[in-house]
């Protein structure tokens, strides 16, 4: 049962690269990706209840990140893609990776708003990809993809929980 956490797990961290791309290219996130995120947690949660026992721990983890990320979409800081990602995200993380998962995504958030002004100043890129993140910032908006740093939050609090080291244990010994 482990591979199958861990396959999922996989399949998350693929949907995120994915977002990244996608946010970089246009700002935007598929809708697509956050449903990928959470059709994985179900037989990821299926087959290792232990893993994500309480399991109300992950769905409150979800629920906190859904009003958070709302207040930030509709205070503009964010847009509906990244809210649902994050949303999405928090509910593997937990309560008790949602503390470093907002703290990592706080970090990377500024070191992308800090290259955003990079490019709205020194204007790095000729003829960059119409529509990209790029294009808009050296145009002189301050469209920052926050799919990164949701992504960048996930992977630092994730793979720091116990969730994964376990399976990675459960994995090395079914090899050995």
């Amino acid at each position: 049962m482990a591979i199958i956490m861990l396959l999922m797990a996989l399949a998350v961290v693929i949907v995120t690269l994915l977002s990244c791309v996608s946010d970089i290219r246009s700002l935007r996130i598929p809708n697509l990706y956050s449903l990928i995120v959470l059709a994985c947690f179900i037989p990821a949660c299926l087959a290792e209840p232990k893993v994500f026992s309480p399991v109300w721990y992950y769905l409150a983890a979800m629920g906190l990140m859904f009003i958070l990320s709302c207040i930030m979409f509709f205070t503009g800081v964010m847009g509906g893609g990244d809210s649902k990602l994050g949303t999405a995200l928090a509910l593997w993380v937990g309560l008790k990776g949602l503390v470093p998962f907002l703290f990592y995504m706080a970090i990377m958030g500024g070191v992308m708003g800090g290259l955003t002004l990079v490019l709205q100043k020194k204007k790095l890129f000729k003829n960059p990809k119409p529509g990209s993140w790029i294009e808009q910032a050296q145009a002189g908006k301050n469209a920052v993809p926050y799919g990164v740093a949701i992504s960048f939050g996930f992977w630092m609090s994730f793979f720091h929980t116990d969730a994964l080291h376990h399976q990675l244990n459960e994995v090395f010994k079914i090899i050995h």
